[in-house]
């Protein structure tokens, strides 16, 4: 008896792994033309809600364009000067930590020599490696940061140039289908998600950074000032993002300072995971990306490997995108609610 076949057509597979894997290889290598102009399209879709809001308050639109990139610019310039101003305040003392860290990994590293039987070989030589590791790390990151912001003069210029032709390349995607209407929606409900999802995460961002300074200052957590900084900017990128900052700050403390401000970071970002994953986020942002836990998994992973740093930040809201996207395709509906969470 002939099983029956499943009704999908071998051509249409084929486009679509080839199509996939060229966008993809596209958006790779050609990172450095794609990323400013992604970058410069998200925040300008950020930008136009607040240009919006100025027009409805009787400004011209020039003004109202111009007095919006205003705001980002002293925005940028403010976080630029402060964590700079950081990194500069940690770099003078940055010997002593490196030599602390080192110390600290020996007296472990003999604890469990002695005590789990650890055949722990040259462990002094090998901890110099790891805190040599751990620095090297820390300069892959900076250089990572330090291209974007080379790239910064052509995504201001990107931003500019979105703001002032936004009408322009509404008309454009509408002629691109016979079916404006719909083409209209699928703009609005994209421009929402970016903005509603990424206005959201600041506003969180905000809250952790006052939650983080003010409890490391009661602890007497050293750089707390910095580590806060550090740990509500990393929130913004999704699961691995508060790991990331929070062990970094707590590694950071425990080098410096020895485990009683660690574990006072440790508590500091506990409470505060607590009140985001299960108030803040609910509240705030609620389900506007609406993407399964397995794709923002999936899209933080892949848009990181494609794009570093930033690519893992713009992750869930371009996945958002794409969720709309298929939503208002005909013949992508099976994409969409492949990619969407249950409702």
């Amino acid at each position: 008896m002939s099983k029956a076949k499943i009704e999908i057509s071998a051509n249409y597979l084929i486009k679509m792994f080839l199509i996939i894997g060229s966008i993809v290889a596209l958006l790779y290598l050609g990172s450095s033309l794609f990323l400013p102009l992604v970058v410069a399209a998200v925040i300008a879709i950020l930008l136009d809600k607040l240009t919006q809001k100025f027009k409805h308050w009787g400004l011209p639109n020039w003004l109202s364009i111009l007095l919006s990139i205003l705001i980002m610019v002293v925005t940028f310039l403010l976080l630029t000067w402060l964590i700079g101003s950081q990194i500069n305040n940690m770099s003078d003392d940055w010997p002593s930590i490196k030599e602390k860290g080192t110390e600290k990994l020996n007296v472990l590293s003999e604890w469990a020599n002695k005590n789990l039987n650890w055949d722990y070989k040259n462990y002094i030589e090998n901890n110099k490696k790891v805190v040599n590791k751990l620095e090297s790390f820390a300069g892959v990151f900076l250089a990572s940061l330090l291209n974007l912001l080379s790239q910064s003069l052509i995504i201001f210029v990107y931003i500019v140039l979105l703001l002032m032709q936004k009408r322009r390349f509404i008309t454009f995607f509408q002629k691109l289908t016979s079916n404006a209407e719909a083409m209209t929606s699928l703009l609005k409900d994209s421009s929402n998600i970016i903005s509603s999802y990424l206005f959201g995460k600041s506003k969180i961002m905000v809250f952790l950074f006052v939650f983080y300074y003010l409890g490391f200052l009661l602890g007497s957590v050293p750089y707390a000032l910095f580590l806060a900084l550090f740990g509500a900017l990393f929130s913004i990128i999704p699961y691995v993002g508060n790991i990331i900052g929070g062990g970094i700050a707590v590694v950071l403390s425990y080098l410096y300072a020895g485990s009683t401000p660690a574990l006072i970071v440790i508590g500091v970002i506990s409470v505060a995971q607590l009140v985001e994953n299960y108030i803040l986020t609910p509240w705030i942002i609620g389900d506007e990306t609406n993407l399964n836990p397995f794709v923002t998994v999936f899209g933080v992973i892949l848009f990181s490997m494609l794009w570093g740093t930033v690519g893992a930040i713009i992750a869930l809201p371009l996945f958002g995108v794409i969720k709309v996207i298929f939503e208002h395709t005909k013949g992508m509906e099976a994409f969409a609610y492949l990619i969407k969470k249950d409702d």
